[in-house]
């Protein structure tokens, strides 16, 4: 008696020690971890209510189901980061799979296994095949996600794909009800079959979010390029129209130099300063923007983000060596450069000291360097592979910029190199090659 005491009692931690080693491989897939003493305290809220569940049948169905995800929410909420909504679809998901992982072993045992074991011995071994099944699901899962940034999704967006797991538990709940009322061969193998299918759409729920993530991640970034395409197009506008005031300046060069001759040989200094500041007025020499390179794109862009930098009473100050043409792309170079400065005025506009931005950019044997320093008072979030995670509150319209320049950095193999030692300050470096084109 005492040995089987033991054995149960030993079965049972060893499926709860499975259970948090599935809880843990699970989550990190998607989220990242806070430090150890909230890792610790999470652990342990969902390994006492394993333990619970594991010593109590007393609770109806639908609040054991409740309250263990519920529970397993609190400690996801507890050992990781990222958003509300986030932790809620994946936690749900996470009892969804489980609970029908385990309907499922549990009918395959009872049809197939009852005659030759005794039920009350079927519970541990259906529950440690379950988790098996589980472990070769979250290694799938790995496999495809790991590498990826999964994007948190509106609260909108979140809550219709809630409904498939929710929805999911519910039905799984009541064909097991079924199940013990009608004793059918016929019927077992269609509630089989059932099963299978609905843990097939619950895993394929992964795949509905990051493709939904990437839809509204590619209608940013086409929001994006129009908007930085618009600056290129008034930019060349505003070029095409001060190139039209220059001919026509040179067209009355003759009578310009006149004037000034005449007002010379009255050493009149002070009006012919006045008079040449109002031909280069006139004649569009004094264009707003602070560089003037020849690449529409660089230029229009740094011309924008100077004016609205300038707008919240931003430093901006700018050193340019760059060729009219580089082998680069104007849609990439559109996009690392105006979201870098976006950022950067984002960033520096919320200090209450020195506000300030500094953009250095060098064309070099093929090769683009560009630096962006700027002052920076909130908190820098990163993503569990040490990328920036956007701190702005609108998730559905933000958080796509730093992921984009990296991608577009990428397609040169270049380098994304992010400075956040000193406190304060904030430096980004981006190295793009056009050798390898």
């Amino acid at each position: 008696m005492l040995m089987n005491n033991v054995l149960a009692y030993g079965t049972d931690i060893l499926l709860i020690g499975f259970a948090i080693y599935l809880f843990c491989s699970y989550f990190d897939i998607f989220f990242r971890r806070r430090n150890k003493m909230w890792i610790n305290t999470g652990l342990f809220i969902f390994a006492v209510w394993q333990l619970i569940i594991v010593k109590s049948s007393g609770l109806p169905v639908y609040m054991n189901i409740s309250i263990t995800t519920i529970a397993t929410f609190f400690a996801v909420f507890i050992v990781y980061e990222e958003g509300f909504w986030k932790k809620c679809i994946f936690s749900i998901t996470f009892n969804a799979i489980w609970m029908l992982l385990e309907v499922l072993c549990g009918y395959i045992l009872l049809f197939y296994c009852k005659q030759f074991v005794v039920l009350q011995e079927l519970k541990p071994l259906g529950s440690f095949i379950s988790k098996l099944l589980f472990l070769l699901i979250i290694l799938s899962l790995r496999r495809v996600f790991m590498d990826d940034e999964i994007k948190e999704l509106s609260v909108q967006y979140s809550m219709m794909l809630a409904f498939i797991p929710i929805g999911s538990i519910y039905i799984m709940n009541n064909i097991f009800m079924f199940y013990y009322k009608v004793n059918s061969r016929l019927v077992n193998v269609h509630l089989t079959v059932i099963a299978v299918i609905l843990l097939s759409i619950n895993v394929l729920i992964f795949y509905l979010y990051m493709k939904l993530a990437a839809d509204l991640q590619l209608g940013h970034i086409t929001s994006i390029y129009e908007h930085q395409l618009e600056l290129c197009e008034h930019h060349q506008e505003e070029r095409e129209l001060s190139i039209l005031q220059m001919r026509d300046m040179k067209h009355n060069m003759k009578n310009n130099l006149v004037s000034i001759l005449a007002l010379a040989e009255k050493k009149e200094c002070d009006k012919i300063v006045n008079f040449v500041n109002e031909i280069m007025e006139e004649g569009g020499m004094k264009i707003s923007s602070i560089t003037n390179s020849g690449n529409v794109v660089i230029d229009s862009l740094i011309g924008y983000w100077y004016v609205v930098a300038k707008k919240v009473g931003i430093d901006f100050s700018v050193n340019i060596h760059i060729p009219m043409k580089m082998p680069f792309k104007g849609a990439d170079l559109c996009l690392i450069l105006g979201n870098l400065l976006e950022n950067a005025v984002e960033a520096a506009r919320k200090g209450e000291e020195e506000k300030y931005i500094k953009v250095h950019m060098k064309y070099d044997k093929n090769n683009l360097l560009l630096f962006v320093m700027n002052n920076y008072k909130t908190q820098l979030i990163k993503t569990k592979d040490k990328r920036l995670k956007s701190t702005k509150t609108d998730s559905g319209n933000h958080g796509v910029g730093l992921p984009s320049v990296y991608r577009a950095a990428a397609k040169y193999h270049g380098t994304v190199i992010i400075e956040d030692s000193i406190p304060g300050r904030f430096l980004i470096r981006v190295i793009l090659y056009g050798k390898y084109l």
